[in-house]
């Protein structure tokens, strides 16, 4: 399944924008990566951890999304540690689906249904219903910021997000695929903010995804053929990546050094990108509970990671750490297309045809 780009209009940027970061948090149940999915599969003791997260946040004023997946809002305690940071305009609180925990039940349990968009269309506006009115129920707001589980976001999971009023998506994970376990692939797509639907209700902001090293402009081209297997089991991406010629990371302290976050984020804001955004999983604050955080040595130095880049990013690169409603609200109040200012020589078009 694939999202094509060239269907999707790009979003335009106020003229006034700095690089703008925002911190995504799937704020989720942990359980064994490496297993079956299970229903069963339900604890939440990572979220006791979430202070931790917070203070390193609050150092910088940073404002995160904590999207929230159905294990997490049938949590009272946790759900009122969030709803009182967010009453102190601490944190803002989001949508976060993982099918396979989230009622109603009628789909078997199995790899290819953890991507929402595998499901059928009536019972993934199900599901979505369910999840937005159990969170609606714990905080008294319906959430307007939503990232699918897995990366799983589909044509028909946009359209269901739009119908029950969300704002703002953050599920497509540029330049990767999930294709072999039946997800989705995102190849040659880009970290512009873009319009999900023709009335731009929806606005889709990517998973900060991107390329560094000399031959970074070839990255979107190269990376379907360096995820071939055999080149891969020849480690030719980690030779090109220590070549410094070509280094494709994801934006997370998760499985990425503080060096590839900041040789990242110095090559897409040199690129002219202006909207990024950091994210990371709740369940690797329980030590053990991910590979990212065997134990709390890992944990603690993950925490670092990410503080110092936060600090690095506004010092060295003049960023500023932005919520993401406040990104959705500044292009929201831009008015209609413009030439579009990444150099594409195009204007932004509208989506052909519908979701």
């Amino acid at each position: 399944m694939t999202l094509d780009p060239a269907r999707f209009e790009k979003a335009c940027l106020p003229d006034d924008l700095p690089p703008s970061l925002a911190v995504v948090v799937d704020t989720e149940e942990e359980f064994d990566w490496t297993a079956p999915f299970s229903r069963q599969a339900r604890g939440t003791r990572n979220l006791r951890e979430l202070p931790r997260l917070q203070a390193v946040l609050d150092r910088h004023g940073a404002v995160p999304l904590y999207v929230v997946d159905h294990p997490v809002a049938s949590d009272e305690a946790a759900m009122g540690w969030l709803c009182a940071v967010r009453g102190a305009e601490r944190c803002e609180i989001g949508a976060h689906l993982h099918p396979w925990v989230t009622p109603p039940h009628e789909e078997a349990v199995t790899t290819a249904h953890s991507f929402t968009c595998n499901l059928p269309a009536p019972l993934q506006r199900a599901k979505i219903d369910a999840l937005t009115e159990a969170i609606a129920a714990r905080t008294g707001r319906r959430p307007t910021a939503f990232r699918a589980g897995r990366y799983g976001i589909g044509g028909e999971t946009l359209a269901a997000l739009a119908a029950a009023g969300y704002r703002t998506d953050l599920s497509v994970a540029p330049h990767s695929t999930f294709a072999a376990q039946g997800g989705p692939s995102f190849y040659g797509w880009h970290n512009r903010p873009f319009w999900v639907d023709a009335g731009r209700r929806v606005l889709g902001l990517p998973v900060t995804t991107g390329f560094s090293g000399v031959l970074r402009g070839l990255g979107p081209a190269l990376a379907p053929v360096l995820d071939r297997p055999a080149l891969r089991e020849a480690r030719l991406p980690g030779l090109l990546a220590r070549a410094r010629l070509l280094e494709r990371a994801r934006l997370t302290p998760e499985g990425t050094s503080l060096a590839e976050m900041q040789r990242l984020l110095a090559a897409l804001v040199r690129d002219g990108e202006r909207v990024l955004t950091l994210s990371l999983h709740s369940s690797t604050l329980l030590p053990g509970a991910t590979v990212y955080a065997p134990d709390e040595t890992a944990r603690d130095a993950l925490l670092d990671r990410l503080d110092t880049v936060l600090g690095w990013f506004a010092g060295h690169l003049g960023g500023v750490l932005a919520s993401v409603s406040s990104i959705d609200t500044a292009i929201r109040h831009l008015p209609s297309l413009k030439p579009d200012p990444l150099g594409s020589g195009q204007t932004a078009r509208p989506m052909e045809g519908p979701i």
